[in-house]
C-alpha cells in the first residue's frame, strides 16, 4: 500500500509540473498589450463612415499614436457580432450614410456586454445617434466651427488637459447615465461619456477632424486620444501578465504537493 501511495504521489507531482511549463511556455513567449482596437473606414465604393483611415496620409499620426500606446489596430468597413467579439475599442468616426440596422444593433449589443467604443459626428449630420441613443447621447446641432474648449469636468478622460481644438463641432444632449465633460463657452456641451453603457464604455465627440494630422498636435489633442486609449486599457478583456505571476503560485503549489507527500512518508 505504501509503495502504491507513493507511486501516486510522484504521478501527482509529475502532473503538477507538466501543468506549471504549460502555463509557463505562453507567458514567456506572450507580447502583452493594450488591448485590440478595430477602426472602421471608407474607400469609394463602400463604408460608411467619413474617410479612409486606414490608408489616407492625412490620418497617419491618428493611426500611429495608437499603434504607439500599445494597441494592435485592425480596420474594417463593416461589422457584425462575431467580427467584433474580437476586439477591446472600436473607432466610428463620423458616420455620413444611414448606418445598416444589422450593423448599429450589433455595435450596441458588442458595447453592452463590455465593447468600449469612440464615436465622432461633423456638425452636418446626426447618423450617429442611431448608435448613441440607446446610450443616453445624442447629436443635437451645430456648435460652431474652430471651438477651443477649455471647460472640462474632472474625468480619466479630461487629466491633463488644458485645451482642446474642435474642428466642425456638434452639440450633444445628455441624459440617463451619460454625462458631459466638456463644453464650448456657450455651455453646449461637446464631448460625453457614458460609463455604464452596460457593461460597455461610450465616448461620443461632437467634431469629426479633431485628429487629422493639421490639428492632432494642437494644444491637448494628442493627449485626449492617448487618455481615451489609457482609460480603455484599464478595463479592456485582454489579460496582462508575465511569467513571474504565473512562478510563484505554480512554485508555490508544487511545494505544498512535495510537503504533504513527504509527511505521508
Amino acid at each position: 500500500m505504501r509503495g502504491m501511495s507513493r507511486r501516486r504521489g510522484g504521478a501527482l507531482l509529475l502532473a503538477l509540473f507538466l501543468f506549471s511549463l504549460a502555463l509557463l511556455i505562453p507567458g514567456a513567449n506572450a507580447t502583452w498589450h493594450g488591448g485590440k482596437a478595430l477602426v472602421l473606414y471608407r474607400v469609394p465604393a463602400d463604408g460608411w463612415v467619413q474617410y479612409n483611415y486606414k490608408d489616407s496620409h492625412f490620418w497617419s499620426k491618428f493611426r500611429t499614436e495608437i499603434e504607439n500606446q500599445g494597441w494592435d489596430v485592425d480596420y474594417g468597413r463593416h461589422v457584425n457580432a462575431s467580427l467584433l467579439s474580437r476586439y477591446d475599442a472600436l473607432f466610428v468616426l463620423t458616420p455620413v450614410k444611414d448606418i445598416p440596422d444589422e450593423e448599429a444593433q450589433a455595435i450596441i449589443e458588442w458595447v453592452k456586454k463590455g465593447g468600449q467604443i469612440v464615436i465622432t459626428q461633423n456638425y452636418t449630420q446626426n447618423f450617429a445617434n442611431e448608435i448613441t441613443d440607446e446610450f443616453g447621447i445624442h447629436f443635437n446641432g451645430h456648435g460652431g466651427k474652430h471651438v477651443y474648449i477649455d471647460n472640462f469636468t474632472s474625468h480619466p478622460l479630461t487629466d491633463g488637459i488644458t485645451r482642446v481644438h474642435l474642428v466642425e463641432t456638434h452639440k450633444i444632449y445628455v441624459g440617463g447615465m451619460s454625462e458631459g465633460i466638456a463644453w464650448n463657452r456657450k455651455g453646449e456641451c461637446l464631448i460625453a461619456v457614458n460609463d455604464s453603457a452596460g457593461k460597455g464604455l461610450v465616448v461620443a465627440i461632437g467634431d469629426n477632424e479633431l485628429w487629422l494630422n493639421q490639428y492632432f498636435d494642437d494644444y491637448d489633442n494628442k493627449k485626449f486620444l492617448d487618455n481615451i486609449l489609457a482609460y480603455f486599457w484599464n478595463t479592456c478583456s485582454v489579460p496582462e501578465f508575465s511569467t513571474e505571476t504565473l512562478v510563484v503560485p505554480v512554485l508555490s503549489l508544487l511545494g505544498v504537493v512535495l510537503l504533504l507527500h513527504r509527511k505521508k512518508r
